[in-house]
């Protein structure tokens, strides 16, 4: 299996996922995401600050740590499920600053299901009036 999660942040670090549009200059701080495997923990920290990323395997005290299985993050990265969804049914975890865990979730990829409110309301109004 592809490790997902893996590339994704590697794409992050190396400014190739685009953040500017869920990451505000104001929001700060470190989430350290713990990957279960196996009998092992992988660690990533990543730090978020002046809208820029910065993805490294070693960093300082965090202000938030994710907990969560490898399968579970390999969902997340590849856009398969949701972090709230994750989340809710205890795939994954979280301890510390759930806001600035939110904020860093914006960046994964949306499934591919997903559909803005507005634009799903205007093609339900439009299948209706036919």
């Amino acid at each position: 299996m592809a490790d997902v999660i893996q590339e994704f942040l590697d794409r992050l670090g190396r400014n190739e996922v685009s953040t500017t549009e869920f990451l505000p200059p104001a929001v700060h701080g470190t989430v350290r995401l713990d990957i279960e495997c196996d009998s092992r923990t992988e660690q990533w920290f990543v730090t978020m600050q002046k809208g820029k990323v910065l993805v490294a395997r070693a960093g300082r005290e965090p202000e938030a740590v994710m907990r969560g299985s490898r399968p579970a993050f390999d969902r997340l990265a590849s856009g398969a499920e949701t972090f709230v969804s994750l989340l809710f049914r205890n795939d994954v975890v979280v301890e510390g600053n759930i806001q600035l865990v939110d904020r860093f979730s914006r960046l994964f990829p949306s499934p591919s299901s997903a559909q803005h409110p507005r634009e799903f309301a205007r093609r339900e109004r439009q299948r209706r009036e036919r």
